[in-house]
Protein backbone atom coordinates (compact mmCIF):
# COMPACT_ATOMS: atom_id res chain seq x y z
CA UNK A 1 0.00 0.00 0.00
CA UNK A 2 1.96 3.22 -1.36
CA UNK A 3 1.83 6.51 0.88
CA UNK A 4 -0.39 8.33 -1.66
CA UNK A 5 -3.47 5.89 -1.46
CA UNK A 6 -6.59 6.99 -0.33
CA UNK A 7 -7.07 4.18 2.53
CA UNK A 8 -3.70 5.17 3.33
CA UNK A 9 -4.47 8.79 4.25
CA UNK A 10 -7.86 7.23 5.76
CA UNK A 11 -5.76 5.24 8.34
CA UNK A 12 -3.46 8.31 9.23
CA UNK A 13 -6.30 10.50 9.19
CA UNK A 14 -5.50 12.40 6.17
CA UNK A 15 -8.29 14.07 3.69
CA UNK A 16 -8.86 11.99 0.74
CA UNK A 17 -9.29 13.13 -2.84
CA UNK A 18 -13.36 13.25 -2.41
CA UNK A 19 -15.17 14.89 1.05
CA UNK A 20 -16.71 12.49 3.20
CA UNK A 21 -19.11 12.37 6.17
CA UNK A 22 -17.69 10.82 9.32
CA UNK A 23 -20.18 7.75 9.35
CA UNK A 24 -19.16 7.23 5.86
CA UNK A 25 -15.52 7.47 6.89
CA UNK A 26 -15.62 5.30 9.69
CA UNK A 27 -17.59 2.92 7.91
CA UNK A 28 -14.45 2.87 4.74
CA UNK A 29 -11.69 2.71 7.58
CA UNK A 30 -13.52 -0.82 9.31
CA UNK A 31 -13.86 -2.11 5.41
CA UNK A 32 -10.19 -1.40 4.68
CA UNK A 33 -8.79 -3.16 8.28
CA UNK A 34 -10.86 -6.32 7.75
CA UNK A 35 -9.77 -6.50 3.94
CA UNK A 36 -6.06 -5.78 5.63
CA UNK A 37 -6.79 -8.98 8.24
CA UNK A 38 -8.30 -11.42 5.37
CA UNK A 39 -5.15 -10.51 3.04
CA UNK A 40 -2.54 -11.96 5.98
CA UNK A 41 -4.40 -15.40 6.67
CA UNK A 42 -3.33 -18.13 4.23
CA UNK A 43 -5.39 -19.29 1.39
CA UNK A 44 -7.76 -22.11 1.20
CA UNK A 45 -7.36 -24.74 -0.61
CA UNK A 46 -10.21 -25.81 -3.01
CA UNK A 47 -10.93 -27.88 -5.59
CA UNK A 48 -9.34 -26.59 -8.76
CA UNK A 49 -12.34 -25.78 -11.31
CA UNK A 50 -12.75 -27.69 -14.06
CA UNK A 51 -12.81 -26.43 -17.97
CA UNK A 52 -16.59 -25.93 -19.49
CA UNK A 53 -18.15 -28.91 -20.80
CA UNK A 54 -17.35 -28.85 -25.03
CA UNK A 55 -20.75 -29.20 -26.61
CA UNK A 56 -20.72 -33.03 -27.08
CA UNK A 57 -20.78 -33.85 -23.73
CA UNK A 58 -22.13 -33.05 -20.37
CA UNK A 59 -20.25 -32.70 -16.83
CA UNK A 60 -22.13 -34.67 -13.92
CA UNK A 61 -21.80 -34.25 -10.13
CA UNK A 62 -21.72 -35.98 -6.88
CA UNK A 63 -20.13 -34.93 -3.43
CA UNK A 64 -17.64 -38.20 -3.86
CA UNK A 65 -17.82 -38.12 -8.35
CA UNK A 66 -16.73 -36.03 -11.10
CA UNK A 67 -18.12 -37.75 -14.25
CA UNK A 68 -18.22 -36.50 -17.99
CA UNK A 69 -20.81 -37.99 -20.41
CA UNK A 70 -19.82 -38.04 -24.31
CA UNK A 71 -21.34 -38.70 -27.34
CA UNK A 72 -19.90 -39.92 -30.34
CA UNK A 73 -17.37 -36.43 -31.30
CA UNK A 74 -13.94 -36.36 -29.71
CA UNK A 75 -12.96 -33.27 -27.57
CA UNK A 76 -9.53 -31.77 -26.17
CA UNK A 77 -7.20 -32.21 -25.17
CA UNK A 78 -7.48 -36.43 -25.70
CA UNK A 79 -10.79 -37.83 -25.94
CA UNK A 80 -10.98 -39.59 -29.71
CA UNK A 81 -14.46 -39.86 -31.49
CA UNK A 82 -15.88 -43.00 -31.48
CA UNK A 83 -15.79 -43.31 -27.42
CA UNK A 84 -19.03 -42.48 -26.10
CA UNK A 85 -20.54 -43.03 -22.53
CA UNK A 86 -18.65 -42.31 -19.68
CA UNK A 87 -15.09 -40.37 -20.80
CA UNK A 88 -13.93 -39.34 -17.46
CA UNK A 89 -14.83 -41.23 -13.65
CA UNK A 90 -13.28 -39.47 -10.89
CA UNK A 91 -13.38 -39.97 -7.52
CA UNK A 92 -12.91 -37.02 -5.07
CA UNK A 93 -12.05 -33.78 -7.45
CA UNK A 94 -11.14 -33.02 -11.04
CA UNK A 95 -8.19 -32.59 -10.07
CA UNK A 96 -7.97 -36.83 -9.43
CA UNK A 97 -7.01 -39.24 -11.96
CA UNK A 98 -9.06 -40.47 -14.24
CA UNK A 99 -10.73 -44.24 -14.07
CA UNK A 100 -10.49 -44.83 -17.66
CA UNK A 101 -8.13 -44.54 -20.48
CA UNK A 102 -8.27 -40.59 -21.59
CA UNK A 103 -8.41 -41.53 -25.39
CA UNK A 104 -11.63 -43.92 -24.91
CA UNK A 105 -14.18 -44.16 -21.85
CA UNK A 106 -16.11 -46.48 -19.54
CA UNK A 107 -19.48 -48.14 -20.16
CA UNK A 108 -19.34 -47.35 -24.00
CA UNK A 109 -22.02 -48.52 -26.24
CA UNK A 110 -19.32 -50.20 -28.48
CA UNK A 111 -21.39 -53.36 -30.43
CA UNK A 112 -24.35 -54.95 -31.94
CA UNK A 113 -24.48 -58.31 -33.46
CA UNK A 114 -26.68 -60.78 -34.28
CA UNK A 115 -24.18 -63.87 -34.77
CA UNK A 116 -25.07 -64.12 -39.04
CA UNK A 117 -22.52 -64.09 -41.69
CA UNK A 118 -24.28 -61.75 -43.73
CA UNK A 119 -23.16 -58.99 -40.78
CA UNK A 120 -19.81 -60.13 -41.08
CA UNK A 121 -19.18 -57.10 -43.56
CA UNK A 122 -20.32 -54.44 -41.86
CA UNK A 123 -18.02 -52.58 -39.25
CA UNK A 124 -18.18 -54.03 -35.90
CA UNK A 125 -18.26 -51.18 -34.32
CA UNK A 126 -21.47 -49.17 -35.70
CA UNK A 127 -23.10 -47.86 -32.84
CA UNK A 128 -19.45 -46.01 -32.10
CA UNK A 129 -20.32 -43.93 -35.32
CA UNK A 130 -23.69 -43.76 -35.60
CA UNK A 131 -24.70 -39.86 -34.19
CA UNK A 132 -25.86 -39.45 -31.17
CA UNK A 133 -28.02 -36.64 -29.13
CA UNK A 134 -26.79 -35.89 -26.26
CA UNK A 135 -29.26 -34.55 -23.32
CA UNK A 136 -28.73 -33.51 -20.21
CA UNK A 137 -32.09 -32.64 -18.06
CA UNK A 138 -30.27 -31.98 -14.73
CA UNK A 139 -27.06 -31.53 -12.49
CA UNK A 140 -26.91 -35.24 -12.09
CA UNK A 141 -28.17 -36.95 -15.54
CA UNK A 142 -28.04 -37.12 -18.94
CA UNK A 143 -29.06 -38.87 -21.95
CA UNK A 144 -27.81 -40.57 -24.99
CA UNK A 145 -30.00 -41.58 -28.29
CA UNK A 146 -29.58 -42.69 -30.97
CA UNK A 147 -32.05 -43.49 -33.43
CA UNK A 148 -30.55 -46.61 -35.70
CA UNK A 149 -26.88 -46.88 -36.79
CA UNK A 150 -25.76 -48.12 -40.81
CA UNK A 151 -27.15 -51.32 -40.89
CA UNK A 152 -28.58 -52.27 -37.46
CA UNK A 153 -32.25 -50.96 -36.98
CA UNK A 154 -31.89 -50.72 -33.42
CA UNK A 155 -33.21 -47.48 -31.52
CA UNK A 156 -31.09 -47.01 -28.44
CA UNK A 157 -31.59 -44.78 -25.33
CA UNK A 158 -28.88 -44.71 -22.91
CA UNK A 159 -30.09 -43.00 -19.52
CA UNK A 160 -26.94 -41.79 -17.06
CA UNK A 161 -27.56 -40.99 -13.59
CA UNK A 162 -25.15 -40.19 -10.76
CA UNK A 163 -25.92 -40.85 -6.77
CA UNK A 164 -22.95 -40.39 -4.28
CA UNK A 165 -20.70 -42.92 -5.60
CA UNK A 166 -22.47 -44.50 -7.97
CA UNK A 167 -23.52 -44.15 -11.78
CA UNK A 168 -27.23 -45.95 -12.84
CA UNK A 169 -26.90 -47.07 -16.26
CA UNK A 170 -30.40 -47.63 -18.34
CA UNK A 171 -30.48 -48.83 -21.68
CA UNK A 172 -33.27 -49.30 -23.97
CA UNK A 173 -33.70 -50.66 -27.11
CA UNK A 174 -36.43 -50.84 -29.83
CA UNK A 175 -35.49 -53.13 -32.82
CA UNK A 176 -37.30 -51.28 -35.88
CA UNK A 177 -36.91 -54.25 -38.32
CA UNK A 178 -35.82 -57.65 -37.46
CA UNK A 179 -32.33 -58.29 -38.67
CA UNK A 180 -31.49 -60.68 -35.87
CA UNK A 181 -33.75 -63.72 -36.98
CA UNK A 182 -31.20 -66.51 -38.01
CA UNK A 183 -30.16 -67.49 -34.32
CA UNK A 184 -32.65 -65.51 -32.66
CA UNK A 185 -30.84 -63.03 -30.13
CA UNK A 186 -29.86 -59.26 -30.33
CA UNK A 187 -26.58 -59.00 -29.15
CA UNK A 188 -25.57 -55.58 -27.09
CA UNK A 189 -21.92 -54.95 -25.90
CA UNK A 190 -20.57 -52.44 -23.80
CA UNK A 191 -17.15 -51.73 -22.95
CA UNK A 192 -14.80 -50.13 -19.98
CA UNK A 193 -11.21 -49.59 -20.44
CA UNK A 194 -9.10 -49.10 -17.21
CA UNK A 195 -6.34 -47.16 -17.16
CA UNK A 196 -3.15 -48.93 -15.74
CA UNK A 197 -4.37 -50.80 -12.76
CA UNK A 198 -2.07 -52.35 -10.75
CA UNK A 199 -4.28 -55.45 -10.94
CA UNK A 200 -5.81 -56.31 -13.90
CA UNK A 201 -8.20 -58.87 -13.44
CA UNK A 202 -11.83 -58.83 -12.47
CA UNK A 203 -13.17 -60.63 -9.26
CA UNK A 204 -16.59 -62.27 -8.61
CA UNK A 205 -18.68 -65.06 -6.88
CA UNK A 206 -18.76 -68.67 -9.14
CA UNK A 207 -18.30 -71.73 -10.16
CA UNK A 208 -16.66 -73.72 -12.84
CA UNK A 209 -19.02 -74.86 -15.45
CA UNK A 210 -20.91 -77.90 -15.58
CA UNK A 211 -17.97 -80.69 -16.79
CA UNK A 212 -15.17 -78.03 -16.61
CA UNK A 213 -13.66 -77.84 -13.29
CA UNK A 214 -14.81 -77.34 -9.61
CA UNK A 215 -18.70 -76.72 -9.02
CA UNK A 216 -17.88 -75.38 -5.84
CA UNK A 217 -19.03 -72.02 -5.13
CA UNK A 218 -15.95 -69.64 -4.42
CA UNK A 219 -14.83 -66.03 -5.56
CA UNK A 220 -12.64 -66.69 -8.91
CA UNK A 221 -10.10 -64.20 -9.72
CA UNK A 222 -10.10 -63.98 -13.19
CA UNK A 223 -7.46 -62.62 -15.98
CA UNK A 224 -7.79 -63.89 -19.72
CA UNK A 225 -3.83 -65.14 -21.01
CA UNK A 226 -4.97 -62.93 -24.20
CA UNK A 227 -7.87 -61.19 -25.80
CA UNK A 228 -10.66 -63.23 -26.65
CA UNK A 229 -10.01 -66.51 -24.76
CA UNK A 230 -11.85 -67.19 -21.59
CA UNK A 231 -13.09 -64.03 -22.18
CA UNK A 232 -16.66 -64.35 -21.03
CA UNK A 233 -18.83 -65.59 -18.09
CA UNK A 234 -22.43 -66.58 -18.02
CA UNK A 235 -25.00 -66.23 -15.24
CA UNK A 236 -25.26 -69.83 -13.55
CA UNK A 237 -28.47 -72.02 -14.34
CA UNK A 238 -27.75 -70.90 -18.11
CA UNK A 239 -27.94 -73.79 -20.59
CA UNK A 240 -27.50 -71.60 -23.25
CA UNK A 241 -24.58 -70.31 -25.41
CA UNK A 242 -25.21 -68.33 -28.57
CA UNK A 243 -24.70 -69.34 -31.82
CA UNK A 244 -22.11 -67.78 -34.29
CA UNK A 245 -21.81 -68.71 -37.82
CA UNK A 246 -17.92 -69.02 -38.63
CA UNK A 247 -15.73 -65.85 -39.13
CA UNK A 248 -17.41 -64.24 -35.98
CA UNK A 249 -15.18 -60.90 -35.07
CA UNK A 250 -16.27 -60.20 -31.61
CA UNK A 251 -13.96 -62.60 -29.71
CA UNK A 252 -15.13 -61.37 -26.13
CA UNK A 253 -18.42 -61.97 -26.92
CA UNK A 254 -17.77 -65.35 -28.79
CA UNK A 255 -15.18 -66.33 -26.21
CA UNK A 256 -16.77 -68.42 -23.68
CA UNK A 257 -14.76 -69.05 -20.23
CA UNK A 258 -15.13 -71.80 -18.16
CA UNK A 259 -16.68 -69.96 -15.62
CA UNK A 260 -20.03 -69.17 -14.36
CA UNK A 261 -20.96 -65.94 -11.77
CA UNK A 262 -23.52 -66.94 -9.20
CA UNK A 263 -24.54 -63.27 -8.79
CA UNK A 264 -24.37 -60.69 -11.31
CA UNK A 265 -21.82 -58.11 -9.76
CA UNK A 266 -18.22 -58.02 -10.18
CA UNK A 267 -15.31 -55.92 -9.35
CA UNK A 268 -11.86 -54.42 -9.87
CA UNK A 269 -8.94 -52.47 -8.30
CA UNK A 270 -7.27 -49.51 -9.26
CA UNK A 271 -4.75 -48.64 -7.19
CA UNK A 272 -6.49 -47.55 -3.36
CA UNK A 273 -10.02 -47.19 -5.17
CA UNK A 274 -12.74 -50.28 -6.71
CA UNK A 275 -14.95 -50.25 -9.49
CA UNK A 276 -17.95 -52.69 -8.69
CA UNK A 277 -20.42 -53.31 -11.62
CA UNK A 278 -23.49 -54.50 -10.34
CA UNK A 279 -26.53 -55.97 -12.95
CA UNK A 280 -30.63 -56.31 -12.23
CA UNK A 281 -31.31 -60.04 -12.09
CA UNK A 282 -33.47 -60.45 -15.50
CA UNK A 283 -36.06 -62.56 -15.71
CA UNK A 284 -37.82 -61.93 -19.09
CA UNK A 285 -35.81 -63.40 -21.91
CA UNK A 286 -32.60 -61.70 -21.62
CA UNK A 287 -28.98 -62.67 -20.13
CA UNK A 288 -26.22 -60.43 -18.80
CA UNK A 289 -22.51 -62.16 -18.99
CA UNK A 290 -19.35 -60.67 -17.40
CA UNK A 291 -16.86 -59.80 -20.32
CA UNK A 292 -13.20 -58.68 -20.00
CA UNK A 293 -9.61 -58.32 -21.56
CA UNK A 294 -5.80 -58.19 -20.34
CA UNK A 295 -5.50 -56.12 -23.34
CA UNK A 296 -8.80 -54.22 -24.80
CA UNK A 297 -7.09 -50.11 -23.96
CA UNK A 298 -4.35 -51.40 -24.69
CA UNK A 299 -1.00 -52.82 -23.36
CA UNK A 300 -1.52 -52.33 -19.24
CA UNK A 301 -5.15 -51.32 -19.83
CA UNK A 302 -7.69 -53.65 -19.69
CA UNK A 303 -11.43 -53.64 -20.16
CA UNK A 304 -13.34 -54.93 -17.78
CA UNK A 305 -16.98 -55.27 -20.02
CA UNK A 306 -20.62 -56.36 -19.91
CA UNK A 307 -22.61 -58.31 -22.61
CA UNK A 308 -26.56 -58.52 -23.50
CA UNK A 309 -28.15 -61.20 -25.19
CA UNK A 310 -31.92 -60.38 -26.19
CA UNK A 311 -33.66 -63.67 -27.11
CA UNK A 312 -37.09 -62.59 -26.57
CA UNK A 313 -37.45 -59.56 -28.52
CA UNK A 314 -40.11 -58.26 -31.37
CA UNK A 315 -39.97 -55.24 -33.70
CA UNK A 316 -41.34 -52.27 -32.10
CA UNK A 317 -41.24 -53.66 -28.44
CA UNK A 318 -39.20 -51.89 -25.85
CA UNK A 319 -36.62 -53.73 -24.44
CA UNK A 320 -34.37 -52.78 -21.01
CA UNK A 321 -32.01 -53.20 -18.67
CA UNK A 322 -30.47 -51.68 -15.72
CA UNK A 323 -26.57 -51.42 -14.43
CA UNK A 324 -25.06 -49.54 -11.30
CA UNK A 325 -21.13 -48.74 -11.41
CA UNK A 326 -19.81 -47.80 -7.95
CA UNK A 327 -16.63 -46.21 -7.59
CA UNK A 328 -15.00 -45.51 -4.05
CA UNK A 329 -12.35 -46.43 -1.92
CA UNK A 330 -11.48 -50.07 -1.49
CA UNK A 331 -12.07 -51.83 2.40
CA UNK A 332 -12.67 -55.41 2.26
CA UNK A 333 -15.19 -57.94 0.09
CA UNK A 334 -17.85 -58.25 2.39
CA UNK A 335 -18.49 -54.26 1.71
CA UNK A 336 -18.92 -55.33 -1.74
CA UNK A 337 -20.97 -57.93 -1.38
CA UNK A 338 -23.46 -55.76 1.59
CA UNK A 339 -23.06 -52.98 -1.05
CA UNK A 340 -24.95 -55.73 -4.09
CA UNK A 341 -27.69 -56.75 -1.15
CA UNK A 342 -28.86 -53.14 -0.62
CA UNK A 343 -29.36 -52.16 -4.16
CA UNK A 344 -30.53 -55.66 -5.38
CA UNK A 345 -32.20 -56.82 -2.56
CA UNK A 346 -30.79 -60.19 -2.93
CA UNK A 347 -28.81 -62.02 0.06
CA UNK A 348 -25.43 -63.47 -0.81
CA UNK A 349 -24.10 -66.97 0.44
CA UNK A 350 -20.45 -65.95 1.15
CA UNK A 351 -17.91 -68.67 -0.25
CA UNK A 352 -15.86 -70.26 2.05
CA UNK A 353 -12.86 -68.41 0.57
CA UNK A 354 -13.92 -65.51 1.46
CA UNK A 355 -10.92 -65.16 4.32
CA UNK A 356 -8.35 -65.73 1.62
CA UNK A 357 -6.03 -63.39 2.85
CA UNK A 358 -5.19 -62.08 -0.73
CA UNK A 359 -8.42 -61.63 -1.94
CA UNK A 360 -9.33 -57.94 -2.82
CA UNK A 361 -5.45 -57.24 -2.52
CA UNK A 362 -3.90 -55.77 -5.37
CA UNK A 363 -1.28 -57.95 -7.06
CA UNK A 364 2.00 -56.57 -8.07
Amino acid sequence: MNSSSPSRRLLEGLPTSTPQNPRSRSRKVVEILLLSVTSLLPLQASEPAYPKAPPHAARLETSELRVVVADNQAYAPKHRAGYNGVAELRLGGWDKPNLFVPEYAGLNFEHIFSGDAASYGWNIFEPRQAPMELRRSSKRRAELRQEQTQHWPLRSRLVFEVKDDAIDLTYRGTPLQDVWRKHGYIGIFFASYIQSPEDMAIQFIGRSRPGRGDATPRWIKHLPTSHGTGANHRPSGSTWDPAFDEGFKISLASGFSDFEYLYPFYFGRSGENVLVMMFEKLHDGGEMRFAQSPSGGGTGNPAWDFVYFRRDYAVGREFKFRVRAVYRKFTNVEDIVRLYERWSGETVRLPTNSSTRNLGESSR
